[in-house]
This record gives structure tokens, sequence and C-alpha cells, in this order.
């Protein structure tokens, strides 16, 4: 018998880390944990978040894939050029 991997589903796993941690951070704001670190610490914490989102983008092709589809999404057209061929979506056949 093969053995197979499940299918991921990487838009969901992003939404619920982004969730997650954005509730955990909201909760640690409201009980007061950020106003006992320095303007230093807090500079610290902030930069590794945003070198591990980056980090992340740029050696995750799951998470590639989800973030620039979202944002073709956005700008209402498909990230996939096989899908449009290539035109912008007014002059689609």
């Amino acid at each position: 018998m093969k053995r197979r991997d499940p299918p991921e589903n990487t838009p969901r796993v992003i939404a619920t880390a982004v969730v997650f941690f954005g509730a955990a951070a909201l909760l640690a704001a409201a009980s007061g944990v950020f106003e006992r670190f320095d303007a230093d610490e807090l500079a610290v914490v902030g930069v590794f978040a945003a070198a591990f989102v980056v980090l992340t983008y740029l050696e995750d092709r799951g998470v590639r894939a989800a973030v620039n589809g979202a944002i073709a999404a956005l700008r209402g057209r498909s990230s996939r050029r096989d899908r449009t061929r290539g035109l912008p979506a007014n002059i689609r056949t």
C-alpha cells in the first residue's frame, strides 16, 4: 500500500497562525505585558517578527504561492498565468 501524505492547506494554516498569535498579542497587550519591556526590547521583538515573516515567505514555496494568490485575488485577477493566458481580465476570451 502506498503511503500518501495528507494534502496541505497552506492558506488555512496561515490564517490560523495569524489569528492565534494576534489573539495572544492582544491578550498580552490587554494584561500589560508590553508595558514591562523597554523600547529596545520591543524593537528587537519587532525586528524578529518582521525577519521571520520575510524569511518564511522567501523559503516556503507554499506560503509564497498562498500570499501571491491572496494579493492577486485582492487585485481582482488570477495569480496563475495559465488561467488568464497572460491577458488582463477585461481582454480574456
